[in-house]
């Protein structure tokens, strides 16, 4: 009898699924609109509101369809080999994605409808997702530090500013 529970506790605990553990962040900019949205293991989602020269975080949760339907997408998303597709034009819509699992860490820019259709189509799901939620303004900082050295044009040090004396 004392076999028969500690293989049915093994059994049982060996059927729970792993709890993924990951960060995924999501960055869009175009003409009318600049934001990012950060998505965990949990149910939060954070949208970080950058358009132009302010930094608002708020929070939503998802629900569980919602929070399924991103996490399967991240199990099968194939991130290339090459990180950045752009368009020689310089408007458009600019779309990058971070996704930190485990030690892996995969980036992809896209830019004018350049690079790999699945994450259009998935931009355009998290923009769905975006826009239906009722976001509550909050005070905490998200960690954007990895996906801005994708999106944020750094300054060259040969840069100079001309005063008018």
């Amino acid at each position: 009898m004392k076999n028969l529970t500690i293989v049915l506790v093994l059994v049982l605990t060996g059927c729970k699924s792993p709890k993924k553990d990951f960060d995924f962040t999501f960055f869009k900019w175009n003409i009318h609109e600049s934001y990012y949205l950060k998505f965990n293991s949990s149910d939060t989602l954070y949208y970080v509101d950058v358009y132009g020269f302010k930094e608002e975080t708020f929070f939503t949760v998802l629900n569980r369809d919602e929070k399924e339907r991103i996490q399967d997408v991240l199990d099968t998303l194939i991130f290339p080999n090459k990180d950045t597709y752009e368009s020689q034009v310089e408007d458009g819509e600019t779309n990058a994605f971070v996704l930190k699992d485990g030690n892996q860490t995969r980036k992809l820019k896209i830019h004018g409808h350049n690079g790999p259709n699945q994450f259009w189509l998935f931009a355009k799901s998290l923009d769905n997702i975006k826009s239906i939620h009722q976001f509550i303004k909050t005070n905490k900082k998200i960690d954007l530090e990895e996906i801005n050295k994708m999106v944020i044009m750094k300054v060259p040090s040969t840069f100079v500013v001309d005063s008018l004396k």
